[in-house]
């Protein structure tokens, strides 16, 4: 995908661009968001774990995020597993369980997340609209979700994990995993268990306004971008987090397209390898990826200490 995007770019345009400014002031206040966001991710996290009697502090928190997200730039949702790993080990306590709060977060996330993004498309519809209709690119991608083989292949893989299920149901392997899943179960509904649930909500807002600002913040690294409104912020950061799905390191390459895309829907560029639209994507994307992987070191170090 990143050679598919960049191979046709006049990169000596794309240095020109940078070589005109990069307001560092704007970047200094997106990185200060993307680490608060890490830091209220943990403390909201650990509003769940006390439910269980888990009861690590706002550091342990702190880094098991940060751990997170820098291990995924190694390999694609190993970060998750880390996270649950490092808690659990900590505070003995079942790894499936702290799984299974992690996975009741996750779940909360796609629910904010969802309002945003259907906020966002329903208010710029219109730039959407005239870009899906007037670009071979946008035409490529509403005749690919018009696709039956899409929706059959989708069919086809529920299919069969069903028919897996059945046939592996009296087999040690199924036993195992509805043993992980039912330690997993304990720590979703400990959601519902949670005693300070409109502080859990209160972080919930603050943790996405958090990433929203991050990735608005950027649109004033650059002269071209610095015109778009917060409703073009939206939209460029729910395009941006749905890319966010595929389990590529730190987005490398969906990112790129999705953002990129975005940007054109508002004019920025007349192409995904236009030098404007390469300048931004690149920028935003190293600072943000060389910020976590920081973070992740420094995560790195802490796990080398003994409790």
């Amino acid at each position: 995908m990143v050679w598919s995007l960049t191979r046709k770019v006049d990169w000596p345009v794309v240095i020109d661009e940078l070589e005109k400014g990069i307001a560092w002031q704007w970047v200094a206040v997106s990185v200060v968001f993307a680490l608060l966001s890490h830091i209220i991710r943990g403390l909201r996290w650990r509003l769940q774990l006390r439910t269980l009697g888990i009861y690590p502090s706002g550091h342990e928190m702190a880094v098991s995020v940060f751990g997170n997200y820098g291990l995924n730039l190694v390999f694609p949702r190993i970060g998750e597993v880390w996270r649950c790993s490092f808690i659990a080990q900590r505070h003995n306590v079942p790894f499936s369980t702290t799984v299974g709060t992690m996975v009741s977060e996750r779940l909360v996330d796609m629910i904010v997340a969802g309002v945003m993004t259907v906020a966002a498309f329903v208010h710029e519809r219109q730039h959407f609209a005239t870009f899906l209709s007037g670009s071979d690119f946008g035409q490529r991608v509403l005749d690919m979700i018009a696709s039956p083989y899409l929706w059959c292949g989708l069919a086809a893989v529920v299919l069969l994990m069903a028919v897996a299920v059945r046939f592996l149901r009296h087999t040690r392997l199924y036993a195992f995993v509805s043993g992980f899943v039912g330690n997993m179960w304990v720590g979703i509904k400990g959601l519902k268990d949670v005693p300070h649930r409109w502080e859990y909500a209160a972080w919930s807002i603050a943790l996405w306004l958090c990433y929203y600002l991050n990735s608005y913040t950027c649109c004033f690294f650059f002269g071209f971008t610095e015109h778009l409104d917060a409703w073009a912020g939206l939209a460029i950061f729910v395009m941006g987090s749905l890319s966010l799905v595929l389990p590529v390191q730190g987005g490398l390459g969906p990112w790129h397209y999705a953002v990129g895309t975005a940007l054109l829907c508002y004019g920025i560029g007349h192409e995904l390898t236009d030098p404007l639209v390469q300048a931004f994507i690149w920028t935003s994307w190293s600072i943000e990826q060389g910020f976590v992987l920081l973070l992740g070191l420094y995560a790195m170090v802490v796990m080398s200490i003994k409790k």
